[in-house]
Parts: structure tokens; C-alpha cells; sequence
């Protein structure tokens, strides 16, 4: 048996985690030590922990984070991530596992991979070898460099991977495991999914997910304010999630909640996925956007400077946070029937929705021997 740490602190994590939890707690080689963090505890945020039980899975902590009206700012991104980083070292120190399973480019899960460098237990992480700028790359590399076994999405990760110094006989290329979600959720009817919430999807329905940038934190304001109003101004049914909580949030919660537009913190994973399969378009800056809209076949308005550098298919339309320009990408998103037919034959360069399958494979049989000593691989 191999027990496997996992640290969740948002939905963000939780969507690409779980389709792997979903495989490891059918194989009895493995024993999960899954931690909840985060936003997740927060219910201004949604209360994703209540999400994570009603899927199934057993929560052997949770681990205070944030404070629920904390304040807004770099400065308590990290306050927030030393709470983390010291409890999720006592809960290392009390579950002892074989192997830490962490990823991207997110806060709890730096902290865990950190911590558990420290203390002699491998971490394999997921999709290392991502650019995109802002706070979010520095997180990325320094943890691939603090991580012993690397499972990134595509091969072009993989190559800057070993451009780092790390050895190619550890690097699996294994796709995004958020498609697998995608593709294995249940279809529920769509009459049910539009009565719920208010949607026709014989006409254009947009879904806006749009986060703060940590380096551009104070221009949040103005950057929610051009895609509202661009979204307004063509009057279309609009589903917005609202943000995680990196620097810049709350003014991009208010302007939202104010604005004329359906909106959630967040929503049963079964739910997002059966909108996000009949939605005719994504416009914000979330990786979905990037990693996920192709393999639904529909086109993604990408916004400013989150996602810059990352690999993308052909269905995203990238613009600058000027409500012109947004106004005029949406309408060929959700109008030009040529792109729309064009992005129907698109294939997705982050994988197949088999990463989850890849990824146990690999945590299963990869040797934990010998591993931890790392040194820059020429």
C-alpha cells in the first residue's frame, strides 16, 4: 500500500484533483490523507468542502487558511500560506505518507510541497513547465524544483522541465486531468439544468470566470468593470463564478454582484460541468479558458495577462481589458459560424481525459528509492 497526501484549497485544485482521487480510492494499493483548505472552508466563497463530502471522499483535516473577511492583499496571501505551511507540516508529521501528490500553481499546495521537501517525503507534481507570468509562474517552477517526480500536461512542458535541470526519466507527459472531469461527468437533461437556473441554451449563453492578477491587483476594478460592461451591452445570458481570493478580489466580487448577472461563488462540480457542455461561449482569464473550453468545443474570450504564454488551441480569442475589444471577440465567439464549425474539428493540445488513469499509473508504479537527493541534471 502507498498513502498518498493531497491538499485541497480550491476549486481550482479540486477540479483537476478529483478525477484522481475518483481512481485512487477504487485501487487498494493506496491509501488517500486528503487535506481541505483554503477558500474551500469559506462561505462567502461557496463552502467547496461541502462539495468535496457530498462527492464522497473522506477528509482526514481541515486546515484553516483565511480568515472569512480578511483583508485584500499580497500581504495576507502570505500571512494566509505561513498558517498553511505550519499546519500542514503537523499533519505531515501525523500522517506520514509514502508520497505527497501536489500541483499547479496554488498556495496550500506550494506549501505542502515545501514542507514536505523538508522532510524527506517525495512529492509528485502536477503540470510543471507552464508559463504564464505573473506570481503564478514563480510558484509553478520553484515548486518543480522542490518536486522529485513531475507529471506535466504536454511534451513542450516537459522540454522547459529539463531546461530546469530536471532528469527526463522522471518527467511523465500525462494531459490535464480537469478534462477527465469534463468527459466522465453524468449528463443530466438539459430542461432540468435550465430551470435551475435560468438559462435557455437555445440562445447565447456566455460563462464569465474572471480572477484577479496579483501583479495588477489594484487595476482589478477597472479590468471587471470593461468585460461587465462589454458583456452588458450585448445583452446575453450570462453565468459568472465568482473569483478565488488572490489579491484584487473583492472589488471584482462587488462590481459582479452588482452588475445584471447571474452569478455563484461556486457550484457542485455535477452542475458547472452540464452548463459548461451547453454554454456557446467562456470569456474571463481562467485556465479553463485554456486547458478545458476546446474539448467542449466552444470558444474562449481570453482577457489580459493571466494566461499569457501558456499553449492554446485555436478557439481562444485573446484581447486586453478594453470593453471594445471584448464586445467585439464575444460576438465572433458566439456568432462567426465559421470559427464555431472550425473549433468543432480542433483537437485539444492538453490531452485526451485519460490524465487521470496516466497519473495513477505513474504514482503506483514509479520507485520512491533513491529520489529525494536532487541535483541539477545537465
Amino acid at each position: 500500500m502507498r498513502k498518498v497526501f493531497i491538499v485541497i484549497e480550491r476549486r481550482a485544485d479540486y477540479s483537476r484533483f478529483k478525477p484522481i482521487l475518483d481512481k485512487m480510492r477504487e485501487d487498494p494499493f493506496f491509501e488517500i490523507h486528503l487535506v481541505v483548505t483554503g477558500i474551500c472552508l469559506l462561505k462567502k466563497h461557496g463552502l467547496d468542502v461541502d462539495y468535496i463530502r457530498r462527492d464522497g471522499f473522506s477528509i482526514a483535516a481541515e486546515l484553516p487558511m483565511f480568515q472569512e473577511d480578511g483583508e485584500d492583499s499580497g500581504a495576507e496571501m502570505v500571512r494566509a500560506m505561513s498558517r498553511v505551511l505550519s499546519g500542514l507540516t503537523d499533519e505531515l508529521e501525523r500522517a506520514r505518507p509514502d508520497l505527497v501528490l501536489s500541483g499547479f500553481d496554488i498556495g496550500a499546495n506550494f506549501a505542502v510541497t515545501v514542507a514536505a521537501a523538508h522532510m524527506n517525503i517525495p512529492v509528485a507534481h502536477i503540470q510543471g513547465g507552464e508559463v504564464t507570468g505573473s506570481i503564478d509562474e514563480s510558484l509553478r517552477h520553484a515548486m518543480s524544483k522542490f518536486s522529485h517526480i513531475h507529471l506535466p500536461a504536454t511534451e513542450l512542458s516537459k522540454q522547459r522541465l529539463i531546461r530546469m535541470g530536471e532528469r527526463p526519466d522522471r518527467i511523465f507527459v500525462v494531459g490535464c486531468p480537469s478534462i477527465d472531469v469534463l468527459l466522465d461527468t453524468p449528463n443530466l437533461p438539459q430542461e432540468d439544468i435550465e430551470r435551475r437556473y435560468g438559462l435557455d441554451f437555445k440562445k447565447p449563453v456566455v460563462l464569465m470566470i474572471q480572477h484577479p492578477v496579483t501583479t495588477e491587483c489594484l487595476d482589478s476594478i477597472d479590468q471587471i468593470r470593461e468585460t461587465v460592461e462589454a458583456l452588458c451591452s450585448l445583452e446575453i445570458q450570462t453565468i459568472a463564478l465568482l473569483p478565488n481570493n488572490d489579491a484584487g478580489y473583492s472589488k471584482i466580487i462587488d462590481h459582479i454582484q452588482s452588475a445584471r448577472l447571474k452569478w455563484y461563488p461556486s457550484l457542485p462540480s455535477i452542475d458547472f460541468v452540464n452548463i459548461y457542455r451547453r454554454v456557446w461561449a467562456i470569456v474571463g482569464n481562467s485556465s479553463s479558458g485554456i486547458h478545458e473550453a476546446l474539448t467542449m468545443k466552444i470558444p474562449a474570450v481570453n482577457i489580459g495577462t493571466r494566461q499569457q504564454g501558456r499553449e492554446r488551441g485555436g478557439n481562444v480569442l485573446d484581447v486586453p481589458h478594453d470593453r471594445s475589444q471584448i464586445r467585439q471577440a464575444l460576438k465572433k465567439a458566439l456568432f462567426d459560424t465559421e470559427l464555431r464549425e472550425r473549433v468543432r474539428e480542433m483537437k485539444n493540445p492538453y490531452g485526451d481525459g485519460k490524465a487521470a488513469e496516466k497519473i495513477v499509473h505513474v504514482l503506483r508504479s514509479v520507485s520512491l528509492e533513491g529520489i529525494i537527493q536532487k541535483r541539477f541534471h545537465e
